[in-house]
């Protein structure tokens, strides 16, 4: 009986310490997945900035091709529509941008948010030199080397976002 006994109380002590254990270890494992969630939400705006970043960066690039060939007479009036669907879908791509910004800003960290903001402010210089011409003949392949320039200043900042970004959600 007393081994009955015996086995009785060091099961419940087992159990009672098993209890005890749990009820410590849940708010931890709630707060590691809680952390978790957060660099995952923030893994996905930051990939959805960077991927509107980049897709604004291609329109204007394309705006500036057609109108470097409407300039050079190589395009007729018939592609409006086309620079119109270009245009349409640089705004979204910004709105876009706008948008994941405005998320970021609500969940931090500073650092990444301040990235985020050169992201918005190279892809607007960009934005404003969409329509220069290169002197001479015009060549698909060179853009006019303020666009390079601006191009060139996106794709640096996409970039360092991008690095800023790794940090704060690995």
């Amino acid at each position: 009986m007393l081994t009955a006994l015996g086995a009785a109380v060091i099961a419940a002590v087992a159990s009672l310490a098993g209890v005890t254990l749990g009820a410590l270890v849940e708010p931890l494992k709630l707060n590691a997945a809680r952390r978790a969630k957060l660099r995952q939400d923030r893994a996905d705006r930051c990939a959805g900035l960077i991927e509107a970043a980049v897709r604004a960066r291609q329109h204007n690039i394309d705006l500036n091709v057609i109108h470097r060939r409407r300039e050079a007479g190589e395009l007729t009036d018939a592609d409006d529509e086309r620079t119109a669907g270009y245009e349409d879908s640089y705004y979204v791509a910004r709105a876009q941008m706008r948008s994941f910004f405005g998320l970021l800003v609500m969940s931090g960290p500073d650092e990444l948010v301040e990235q985020a903001r050169t992201v918005r402010q190279r892809d607007l210089d960009l934005h404003v030199v969409r329509l220069e011409v290169e002197d001479g003949e015009f060549d698909r392949m060179n853009l006019p080397p303020v666009v390079r320039k601006a191009a060139g200043a996106v794709d640096r900042a996409i970039e360092e976002f991008a690095l800023i970004a790794r940090k704060h959600t690995s």
